[in-house]
């Protein structure tokens, strides 16, 4: 049975006969290409065919504005080598000053970013805490070369001169040691794919962690058995000099990777210590994992906890329901996955949620994927997610750049919405942020997301296939249209509240509960959320303020439709609306079954 009621009280608008429609065109932050401006003569210089890209941004010459780091190599699995570019932010501007301000080198006829190299990776950090960013790069596949071309490189700031002039960066090679194989120790160039850095000794100072790979791949070939590095950790001095105590400090388990693509370091068990997260593929080992660090010898790590599997190629980290805890979203050859860290178990671990996925109006993850990056596009303090679609190690360039928009209204929500927006089901029209279309999107290696033009919002630097391109962030719109939120609260929330309808203004919202356990329904609209335990589940909506008297609709086949009619007044965009159903269920602990909640935000 459908049933109708008059949202807000007031004067009922024609019944509702026409078909649901999905929640197209919700207009949440806008996005417009200003390449020419930002990026002058430059687009096609930076990423072009058979040239993989990898950003690291922040402030390096201390002006107040972020500037851009371009790593750069041959796609894919492979031993070609490029140059690398340091891209200055001048008054929004980004201009090329690699030979000007990072061509230096501790190393004889080396010239720094102008020399050739197989960098897959690259992280900013202060190493000898001197005040000014240093640039750290991840270097593989390089069997045979001088270990200056081989290892990673550590680009040392310079600082400014007496007179104030930044004197740009230095690669200086002999802050890292020669790695040695674990075995045999002999010297090898590593096959590192990644780097994160972070204090984890408790001294202050940044120390590093490499991901290491192995496997044969693409294009690569598979390491003997006496060459294999491994990931490597090395500790900071104090003065920005590194050794290797991998050994000393991990276990085996902790330090083996296949394809380890991405590696994190940061505090996900809440204690105050940094741990380090990785994801290694393609073969075994094949996992997301963290090492934890001893509370009681801190810089030692006693617990690994291998926990995410499938078939991982990217992590990254970031709160994702705004609860204080690290999240992480990971990029899969299936769909792409996100784990909410929902606290910390009594080994001291932090605890995950389900891999959950992402919301699509309409198609859905298109396979092999890689970067990542969690960023808070439309600045309304919830992290929105980014995954690039070219793989780092298989060859293609025909999928797309996806932007997940997160929708999460309730902080420490375990089942948050983040959600591909799009115009509408064409591919035609713009899709993950408005301005962006199919062509925008396609054969994307990496996205930078900062303040390029100092106006307080985050733009954003996309390098694709053939160029690089510069988005400039618009207008941010209200967001609108129905939201799903406590899925899964308690055992008893069970039945399925979805919303469907444009969710504007003088149109009618269509709530359907599934798997109602009797033939009625208790139906409730309230102005604002909650999370009350109560009758063996959980109340989603807040009592108190309740938009009309709670109403009971009949269920056919364990279904109810509740119509509600949106007044025609503009007045009531932005209005909140959250709703949710109960029904009797003699066989749950407190006689009740319960939906999960559905908050509808009134569109234009």
């Amino acid at each position: 049975m459908t049933r109708t009621r008059n949202l807000l009280g007031l004067a009922a608008f024609a019944a509702f006969a026409s078909p649901s429609f999905a929640q197209f065109n919700q207009q949440w932050v806008s996005y417009t290409n200003e390449t020419a401006t930002h990026l002058p003569g430059l687009a096609t210089s930076i990423s072009y065919n058979n040239t993989e890209t990898d950003f690291a941004w922040g402030d390096l010459d201390n002006d107040g504005d972020d500037d851009l780091v371009v790593v750069r190599k041959e796609d894919f699995t492979s031993t070609g080598k490029r140059t690398n570019l340091l891209l200055m932010n001048e008054g929004g501007i980004l201009v090329d000053r690699t030979t000007l301000y990072a061509s230096a080198a501790d190393v004889p006829g080396d010239q720094g970013f102008n020399t050739p190299t197989n960098d897959r990776d690259a992280v900013f950090a202060d190493f000898n805490q001197d005040g000014w960013l240093d640039v750290v790069t991840a270097t593989t596949l390089s069997d045979g070369n001088p270990k200056h071309i081989g290892h990673p490189r550590i680009y040392m700031n310079l600082g400014n001169d007496g007179s104030g002039n930044w004197l740009g960066l230095r690669f200086e090679d002999a802050r890292f040691p020669q790695f040695l194989h674990f075995g045999s120790g002999s010297p090898q160039n590593p096959r590192f794919c990644s780097v994160a850095a972070g204090d984890v000794t408790g001294d202050g100072y940044p120390d590093i962690y490499f991901g290491d790979y192995d496997s044969s791949g693409a294009g690569g070939a598979q390491q003997g058995s006496n060459e294999d590095l491994n990931d490597r950790l090395v500790i900071n001095d104090g003065n920005g000099f590194f050794t290797d105590q991998s050994q000393s400090r991990m276990s085996t388990s902790m330090l083996k990777s296949a394809f380890g693509n991405s590696v994190v370091i940061n505090d996900f068990n809440g204690d105050g210590l940094n741990d380090v997260v990785k994801d290694t593929s393609l073969n075994a080992p094949q996992y997301v994992a963290v090492s934890y660090n001893n509370p009681s010898n801190v810089g030692f790590f006693n617990i690994f906890h291998d926990f995410h599997f499938n078939a991982p190629y990217h992590t990254s980290e970031g709160d994702l329901n705004n609860d204080g805890r690290l999240d992480l979203i990971i990029s899969d050859d299936a769909s792409d996955r996100m784990r909410i860290n929902t606290g910390t178990d009594a080994f001291g671990r932090a605890t995950w949620s389900s891999a959950q996925q992402f919301s699509f109006l309409t198609g859905g993850d298109d396979g092999f994927a890689s970067n990542n990056l969690v960023a808070d596009l439309d600045g309304d303090g919830w992290n929105d997610a980014l995954i690039a679609d070219v793989d780092v190690d298989i060859g293609g360039y025909s999928r797309r750049l996806h932007i997940y928009h997160n929708r999460t209204t309730t902080p420490g929500d375990m089942t948050p919405t983040l959600r591909e927006e799009r115009q509408s089901s064409s591919s035609s029209g713009w899709i993950g942020v408005v301005g962006m279309k199919t062509a925008d999107l396609k054969g994307t290696h990496d996205v930078a997301v900062f303040d390029l033009d100092g106006d307080g919002d985050n733009d954003m630097v996309v390098s694709q296939q053939f160029d690089t391109k510069v988005w400039i962030n618009g207008s941010v719109s209200t967001p609108c249209g129905f939201t799903k939120y406590g899925v899964g609260a308690s055992a008893a929330n069970y039945m399925d509240l979805t919303g469907t309808g444009s969710g504007s203004v003088g149109t009618t919202a269509s709530l359907t509960t599934t798997g109602a356990p009797g033939s009625s329904v208790f139906q409730v609209i309230s102005v604002s959320k909650a999370s009350l335990s109560l009758f063996g589940g959980v109340v989603l909506i807040d009592f108190t303020n309740q938009l009309l008297p709670m109403g009971i609709g009949s269920a056919s086949a364990g279904t109810n439709v509740w119509n509600l009619p949106i007044p025609a007044s503009s007045g009531l965009v932005g209005f909140e609306v959250n709703c949710q159903t109960a029904a009797i269920d003699s066989g749950q602990p407190g006689g009740f079954a319960m939906s999960n909640g559905v908050e509808l935000i009134l569109c234009p």
